[in-house]
């Protein structure tokens, strides 16, 4: 499961540090609005960058979640901070951005679930 959710992390990164004039991510949520946005070049690329920082964001969450699969059971408490803040940033989204990062959440807790189950 941590797998997983480290893939879903990385192919967020990707979504968001990758600019094909701006970072894939932010134009498919600009175009979820209910309401267009009408953003300046500057407002653009304003956005683009807090986007891309939150590309960097899931890349390292993606790499930690990895290299506490190789650690092992000492990794844990790391494990669990990591899953922990991907559930945090994924209902900040819900609550912010857009409703679909939920699934963020979701499957956050999920893979929280299987960790605090197989540490018992």
């Amino acid at each position: 499961m941590d797998r997983c959710i480290g893939l879903l992390h990385a192919a967020f990164a990707a979504g968001e540090l990758f600019p094909w004039g701006g970072p894939k991510i932010m134009l498919k949520v600009l175009q979820k609005w209910s309401r267009p946005l009408d953003l300046s070049e500057n407002d653009r690329h304003l956005v683009a960058m807090i986007v891309h920082n939150a590309g960097v964001y899931n890349g390292i969450v993606s790499a930690g979640l990895f290299a506490t699969l190789w650690a092992g059971p000492a990794a844990f408490a790391v494990q669990a901070t990591l899953l922990t803040g991907g559930i945090v940033a994924g209902l900040v989204g819900c609550a912010t951005l857009t409703k679909a990062t939920i699934v963020q959440a979701l499957a956050g807790a999920a893979a929280l679930a299987v960790v605090l189950t197989n540490s018992v």
